[in-house]
């Protein structure tokens, strides 16, 4: 026996389900996103940690050895 009224509400349970998918898929991209930039941001601070530590190490050995002569 056919009911319009349940049709109705299949569809309406099917359309509410694919809105939150498609916010789910955008909020996938935007957490891919999101995590690829703080890589980058977290290897520039990494790669401008080593020219830190590499400059001071230089300063401090010319220091030292400065020192000792």
């Amino acid at each position: 026996m056919f009911d319009p009224f349940a049709e109705e509400e299949r569809k309406n349970r099917r359309e509410r389900l694919r809105f939150w998918r498609n916010v789910s898929r955008v909020g996938d991209f935007y957490a891919w996103l999101i995590g690829a930039i703080v890589v980058f941001a977290l290897l520039a601070l990494l790669f401008s940690m080593f020219a830190f530590v590499r400059q001071s190490a230089t300063v401090f050995l010319n220091t030292l050895m400065g020192g000792l002569q």
